[in-house]
């Protein structure tokens, strides 16, 4: 082979390498952006919505600035994850997965992905739907119960400090959580709609509002049980 066909032959391999490599990394970046499209629909989706529309916002327990005091409602257990009772269904080595409260039925596979990658940026986010495995499901049950036990007491007027301490870390960290979810609603989907924009910022609004009000009580609340913020 001459040395011109040889340039010729080199030059044609790495025009036809570097179309390839634009081609693999093309397809990676539009899986990328199906998939981030897809973890934000989920994440939309915690909130009641679905991938148009942010509406129905009582699903992770978010309340305008007319609902008053927290002890209005079930603010503590909003954005709880129900499961299959006798724990058969939708289960796997991996743990069972959670019932999707808009559907009665456990979250099909895509979105237990999407939620899998979620909580890859968020590992303490604790609105983010997960497998359980028994182990888990029975420690979660105790946890509930002690949480129930305590936001009866405090219903009732009692100023136990394990239980204000339970029941108020347990608001303000959802508060946290759900501040997380909907900045991350605004990063990935916030620009191109003015009217989810809009949205977005009242139910940012919302929850930062709540979340002042959760501060307010607690303090006032350890105040009242004899123990320090």
């Amino acid at each position: 082979m001459g040395i011109q066909k040889k340039i010729l032959f080199v030059s044609i391999s790495m025009i036809g390498l570097f179309f390839l490599i634009l081609l693999v990394m093309g397809g990676e970046d539009e899986e990328e952006a199906r998939r981030k499209k897809e973890r934000s629909s989920q994440a939309l989706a915690l909130f009641g919505g679905g991938s148009n529309t942010p509406k129905g916002t009582n699903r992770l327990g978010v309340r305008g600035e007319d609902s008053g005091s927290i002890f209005d409602s079930d603010y503590y257990s909003a954005g709880g994850m129900r499961y299959e009772e006798d724990g058969t269904i939708a289960n796997s080595e991996a743990g069972e997965i959670p019932i999707n409260p808009q559907t009665g039925k456990p979250y099909p596979p895509e979105a237990m992905q999407a939620f899998e990658e979620l909580r890859e940026q968020f590992p303490d986010n604790d609105l983010i739907p997960k497998r359980l495995t028994p182990e888990e499901k029975t420690k979660q049950a105790e946890f509930n119960q002690k949480l129930a036990r305590a936001t009866n007491s405090i219903f009732s007027g009692g100023n136990n400090p394990s239980d204000v301490t339970l029941y108020y870390n347990h608001v303000k960290k959802q508060g946290k959580d759900r501040l997380e979810i909907i900045n991350y609603l605004i990063e990935t989907q916030g620009g191109d709609d003015p009217e989810m924009d809009k949205k977005f910022q009242e139910i940012l609004k919302n929850i930062q509002f709540q979340n002042e009000q959760i501060e307010k009580e607690a303090a006032n609340a350890f105040e009242k049980a004899g123990i320090s913020p």
